[in-house]
């Protein structure tokens, strides 16, 4: 007599897309722990890529970007040196089109910011745990992972929005919009080398840091308890914030 097998019983989400959202702000273990069960990455790309699209496009048409492309310029010596050798209609020149081209780089990062954001984070923390800390996490659950925990940059992403659109065009940082981080308070005339790690410190991403350590340590508690998961995260992005202060100071 043939036996019959049983039919395979998908997991299923005990809480909605929207709830999986609110829940992340709320109650973040137990929404990681639905999304471990049945990920699905579609909700909060959405909500990333609006937040990022009215932002950025808010902050093209709305920045004193020739002023801003000054700011930027000083910052550097090399550039500094090169804009101090023209005469006074060259300067004007080469600030505007500096200032065209930072417009361009937001109405770029409108599009594809988020996406491409979501996929380099992605790969950076799933190589992590994956080497470090034995994570038997998927990359596409990682994917998940990353762009649910960056629901609180979405959130500074609104409150940029708004106070983009509140301010006098030349007194908007585009790059500190809110001043969430230490970076605030820095002079605008200071190298960009001091300011990355200062910008390290964003009260937002920190609150997405210990996010992805919890999305993790919710995908494999025995391989991952939250204290070793934080861990990782931390790192990661301690080395980012090395990476890219390296990377400052040699072109300053």
């Amino acid at each position: 007599m043939a036996t019959v097998s049983s039919p395979v019983v998908e997991p299923q989400a005990a809480i909605s897309p929207f709830g999986r959202i609110a829940g992340v702000f709320f109650s973040p273990k137990a929404t990681f722990e639905d999304i471990a069960r049945k990920p699905s990455w579609i909700p909060p790309l959405i909500a990333l890529f609006l937040t990022g699209l009215v932002l950025n496009l808010t902050m093209a048409n709305h920045v004193n970007w020739p002023e801003v492309s000054r700011q930027q310029i000083a910052k550097s010596k090399w550039a500094a040196s090169q804009i101090d050798q023209l005469d006074d209609a060259q300067k004007a020149q080469a600030y505007g089109r500096a200032a065209a081209q930072a417009k361009i780089t937001r109405y770029i990062r409108a599009v594809i910011g988020w996406p491409l954001m979501l996929l380099v984070a992605s790969a950076l923390y799933f190589g992590a745990y994956r080497l470090i800390g034995g994570a038997r996490a998927s990359f596409g659950l990682a994917y998940v992972i990353i762009a649910f925990a960056n629901l609180p940059v979405a959130l500074k992403e609104i409150l940029g929005t708004v106070v983009t659109v509140l301010r006098d065009p030349s007194a908007i940082d585009p790059e500190n919009y809110i001043a969430s981080n230490p970076a605030a308070l820095m002079s605008s005339d200071a190298p960009t080398w001091q300011m990355i790690p200062l910008a390290f410190l964003d009260l937002f991403t920190i609150w997405a840091i210990v996010l992805v350590a919890v999305g993790f340590s919710a995908a494999d508690p025995k391989k991952l308890p939250l204290g070793k998961s934080l861990g990782i995260a931390i790192g990661v992005n301690l080395s980012l914030m090395l990476f890219f202060t390296m990377i400052a100071w040699v072109f300053s």
